[in-house]
């Protein structure tokens, strides 16, 4: 089973779990889920066995850590 989460001041955050029997309608929708994520600006981690590698398209076999941008600054 892979998933893909996001980074929340509550921690992690499940937003989709998936697998090989998964249907291509929802990995469809998945990958929609994860586009929007991306054009909000969000980073994106393949995290599968504890690499963290940087990733810009959708991979169903990857677990997937979405990070959001960092937005700072004070007055």
């Amino acid at each position: 089973m892979r998933s893909m989460r996001k980074m929340s001041h509550k921690g992690d955050e499940r937003v989709a779990e998936y697998n090989l029997t998964t249907s291509p309608e929802r990995l469809a929708e998945i990958e929609a889920e994860f586009n929007r994520f991306m054009e909000q600006g969000w980073f994106a981690a393949d995290v599968t066995d504890g690499k963290a590698i940087l990733i810009k398209e959708f991979d169903p076999g990857a677990d997937i850590l979405l990070i959001p941008r960092v937005q700072g600054g004070c007055r």
